[in-house]
């Protein structure tokens, strides 16, 4: 992240360096696509990978409240097989309110449509596909009579937050989850890894994205 005047932030952002990890996998996806090399790319997206995977101290601000940097290392696929599925369970009791959906942040009772769904997508990432499909119903009560998503809801009082806002960006998080969960889209699998390279981060010597 920059200041206005271009200078660099002293820390980086987790969940916004995990986007731009998957950004560029899919980036690499489409020029090989068109059978265009980008050894620029595919070095960039190792150097992030191995910056987010073995950071060093102070690299990105931190964010332990907020439920997007427990899930968002699996849901663009840095933390996988066993290992992902047990950073969810470990992370479950902080995060998500059972038969309500995932917090916003770990210190406050309110659950939005973006985060329960993105949890939901990241379960599904992991293969954990009953729990996937009961995150994603839970958030049915934050869906609006004509299709939209209000943003949040603080319980037990049940009431909206912010105060009536159905933001595009919680209704666009649920449908993304729900094609990736059901499998009917033609990019229903992207979330899973389908056609995108791997991410790899050798534990010694010069990291690779193939």
């Amino acid at each position: 992240a920059r200041h206005a005047d271009g200078t660099p932030w002293p820390f980086a952002l987790k969940t916004a360096s995990c986007s731009t990890l998957f950004s560029l996998r899919c980036a690499l996806a489409a020029a090989a696509r068109l059978g265009r090399e980008r050894p620029d790319w595919e070095q960039a997206a190792a150097a992030l990978a191995g910056a987010l995977a073995s950071p060093r101290p102070g690299a990105f601000l931190p964010k332990d409240r907020w439920a997007m940097d427990w899930y968002y290392p699996v849901l663009v696929g840095l933390t996988a097989g066993e290992e992902a599925g047990t950073h969810l369970a470990d992370g479950r009791p902080r995060f998500v309110m059972e038969a309500l959906g995932t917090r916003c942040v770990a210190d406050r009772p309110w659950v939005t449509a973006a985060e329960t769904a993105e949890c939901a997508l990241a379960h599904a990432v992991a293969g954990l596909d009953d729990a996937a499909r009961q995150l994603l119903s839970w958030t049915r009560h934050l869906r609006h009579p004509d299709g939209s998503y209000f943003t949040g809801m603080v319980h037990p009082e049940r009431v909206h937050f912010p105060g009536g806002e159905r933001a595009t960006y919680g209704g666009a998080a649920v449908v993304l989850a729900a094609d990736a969960i059901g499998g009917r889209g033609p990019a229903s699998g992207l979330f899973r890894g389908v056609g995108l390279p791997s991410v790899v981060v050798p534990e010694v010597g010069p990291r690779a994205v193939r």
